[in-house]
């Protein structure tokens, strides 16, 4: 049994990740540790290329496009992450993928400070803003000691 997002399951799941730069890759990664079988939807052909292994499936393309995100198996994923530094688009992300699997659980990365609010919309289950929480790892570390 394993425990990934706060949830235990004795099955693998499925993660499709909208960008696949540092905090796509990280997180990617990350899951496939927790064994998830993670599919990365990137714009990018060089990220595309960087991010192709053997344990993360790379679709390259745009993540706002339904059929790039039933390309990726959204229907089948218990987990959808916008990640790329566009938070507009990250949002749009989230609500397809709502709409194409009612389900799946979403989390969208914003970019910018007040943006946070964004966790209100229906669409988006969790918000991650990168520069909060490297803040907050920061401030705890340098209190800890």
């Amino acid at each position: 049994m394993k425990v990934a997002l706060g949830v235990r399951s004795p099955v693998s799941q499925n993660a499709v990740i909208v960008g696949g730069g540092r905090v796509g890759r990280h997180t990617a990664e990350q899951l496939v540790d927790h064994e998830y079988t993670v599919t990365v939807v990137e714009f990018d052909p060089e990220t595309s290329s960087r991010l192709a292994s053997g344990r993360i499936e790379v679709i390259e393309g745009d993540g706002t496009d339904v059929e790039v995100l039933e390309r990726a198996g959204i229907a089948e994923a218990d987990v959808a992450a916008a990640l790329t530094d566009d938070t507009q688009a990250n949002i749009v992300v989230c609500g397809l993928a709502r709409e194409l699997n009612p389900d799946v659980r979403t989390l969208a990365r914003v970019s910018e400070d007040g943006e946070q609010d964004y966790g209100h919309l229906s669409d988006v289950d969790n918000i991650v803003y990168p520069a909060a929480a490297g803040a907050d790892v920061t401030t705890d570390r340098l209190l800890s000691e």
